[in-house]
């Protein structure tokens, strides 16, 4: 009888060990999916800034003004893009950006 006993006590942890080991490997595989999301989303945001930030460099480098709101968000839109990772290009085009004399949308087209 002591020996019956024994014998499921011993099944009994082989099957809960193993329950634990594949639950353990199925979480462990379920934050690597999750991480390579994020990562991927990460990388898409930054791409969406950069181009962004492109886009406001063409529209106001021409004049060589900015308004004092496209300013801000082109300084909004480079810090996140700096904080994923982002630099090089992007921030001399940002650097210059700032260079350019802020005007009121309205005085642009007066003159």
């Amino acid at each position: 009888m002591n020996w019956i006993a024994q014998y499921w006590i011993e099944a009994g942890f082989g099957v809960l060990f193993t329950t634990i080991i594949l639950g353990a490997k199925r979480i462990f595989n379920k934050f690597k999916t999750i991480k390579a999301e994020q990562e991927a989303q990460s990388r898409g945001i930054q791409a969406l800034l950069r181009d962004r930030i492109v886009q406001a460099y063409y529209h106001y480098c021409e004049d060589k003004v900015i308004t004092l709101h496209g300013l801000e968000n082109v300084n909004a839109m480079y810090a996140e893009y700096h904080s994923l990772g982002g630099n090089g290009t992007i921030t001399k085009l940002v650097e210059e950006m700032r260079k350019y004399e802020v005007v009121d949308r309205r005085d642009k087209y007066e003159n």
